[in-house]
């Protein structure tokens, strides 16, 4: 019933400050999927998806601080009852990426990792959407969420949700936040395309700041 991309964005990809950036983007024929899949942090991003255990994600980006993402999310698994309903990806800030799917996860379900991304995938209508996002990310230009909802289309249009989509995000956590980097639609016909009108109407906004007020909105 969802695919998601996590990412890890160089400091040289990005004009979201100095350091890596740490990404997740995330569609779902559900509710509120922005409330409940995505999880970054500074040192790194984390999807928790299928059936869906929120712990996972929560519990995954506090351990990133000391653990590697595979050794953090490998371990919670293993103390998961329920483990073989879950799909969990993602990256960290020490050049590592994990993902897991489920025997239990509805198919089409499945997920891909290559350096710095990972995707995942579950109820999907074909197995040739995951590397669709995973391409059309790694293609994009410009800002991380232009590139985050370029794969969210390059998903839906791959086939997606085999249900279609009702909700949709997009999550980032860079060196500077910004209004764009949290962004969700929920109960949509086209929430993948209601989502880049929302971010496109946050950049405008908030390029519209000066430097003195992002500082004191963003602090």
């Amino acid at each position: 019933m969802t695919f998601s991309v996590c990412t890890r964005v160089p400091s040289a990809e990005h004009d979201a400050g100095d350091g890596p950036a740490f990404a997740v983007a995330v569609a779902t024929d559900a509710p509120a999927v922005g409330a409940l899949c995505p999880y970054v942090s500074h040192e790194g991003a984390v999807a928790t998806q299928s059936f869906v255990n929120v712990r996972l994600g929560r519990r995954g980006i506090d351990l990133l601080p000391d653990l590697a993402v595979d050794d953090a999310l490998s371990g919670l698994l293993e103390q998961d009852d329920h483990s073989e309903l879950r799909q969990l990806h993602g990256v960290d800030d020490r050049g590592n990426e994990f993902a897991f799917t489920g025997e239990d996860c509805d198919e089409w379900c499945g997920h891909e990792v290559r350096d710095g991304i990972t995707s995942a995938g579950n109820m999907l209508a074909t197995g040739e959407t995951l590397p669709a996002v995973i391409d059309a990310v790694e293609a994009a230009d410009g800002r991380i969420g232009e590139r985050l909802l370029a794969g969210l289309d390059a998903g839906v249009e791959a086939g997606g949700d085999k249900r279609g989509h009702s909700s949709a995000a997009i999550l980032i956590k860079a060196p500077q936040t910004t209004a764009f980097h949290d962004l969700r639609v929920d109960e949509h016909e086209n929430p993948v395309t209601e989502l880049r009108r929302v971010y496109e109407a946050a950049v405008e906004a908030s390029d519209g700041f000066s430097e003195s007020s992002k500082e004191r909105i963003f602090d």
